[in-house]
């Protein structure tokens, strides 16, 4: 063929590889719908979720990665790898390349890589702030039980104060007319020596009477005014129980 001057056929050029563009290239290994999902960036570079978690422990912020290829940063959502989106042309194919080349991957480690020391500190004040705002409703949920309880109980007592009162008057009214009528008697006898026991008895009756005066002045009081006090005195408490 050279002493004839043709030129030798030109040998055939070796097709690329069919699957590449379904291979993570950070770790060389096949996609998948679990740890190694394809997940795309701003800059269009897609690589699997394991190998873009690692690259954010690497960052100093954790709310952006930067491209391993054209440097080009991407927001993170919420700081989370699993946030950003999926190339979805690479797993629409999904298992179809992975059945017709069944080429052994690299096995992952048995726990995913751990969160970014930032989104740690991040995640212990979102705990923290949700058991402070758990421990407020509670404690207001039991302050106001409480009072609730508390009030309950000064009603009962007024209760039973207005019934002792009321029995008390009726008993001290009943006692000073029989001491008036038994003590005008004594001092209206005819026909003996006067009696000590007249003036006695409307002493009594007197007392009686300024008791009974007194006692009923302090029902009028107690009825009218404890509604409000109550409520003074409950609010009064629950201040004083929330600044401490």
């Amino acid at each position: 063929m050279a002493d004839n001057g043709s030129e030798p056929p030109a040998l055939p050029t070796p097709k690329a590889f069919p699957y590449e563009e379904y291979e993570c290239k950070i770790c060389y290994n096949y996609f998948d719908l679990d740890r190694r999902a394809p997940k795309i960036l701003e800059c269009l570079h897609t690589f699997c979720e394991e190998c873009l978690h690692a690259l954010q422990l690497c960052e100093e912020r954790p709310w952006r990665i930067s491209c391993p290829v054209c440097r080009h940063r991407t927001s993170v959502p919420e700081y989370r790898i699993q946030n950003l989106p999926n190339n979805t042309k690479v797993t629409e194919d999904f298992p179809l390349y992975i059945d017709s080349d069944p080429v052994p991957q690299d096995a992952l480690p048995p726990h995913p890589p751990p969160m970014h020391p930032a989104l740690v500190a991040l995640r212990r004040e979102e705990d923290a702030s949700i058991l402070a705002s758990t421990t407020t409703v509670s404690t207001a949920t039991t302050l106001s039980q409480d009072s609730v309880s508390r009030y309950e109980s000064c009603r009962n007592c007024r209760r039973l104060a207005l019934t002792t009162g009321c029995v008390c008057v009726i008993f001290s009214l009943l006692s000073m007319l029989v001491l008036l009528f038994m003590g005008l008697i004594f001092v209206h006898s005819h026909g003996g020596p006067p009696s000590p026991a007249g003036p006695l008895c409307l002493s009594i009756a007197s007392i009686l009477a300024m008791v009974s005066a007194m006692v009923t002045w302090l029902l009028y009081w107690l009825k009218d005014r404890p509604e409000h006090e109550t409520g003074r005195s409950s609010a009064s408490t629950n201040a004083s129980r929330r600044n401490a």
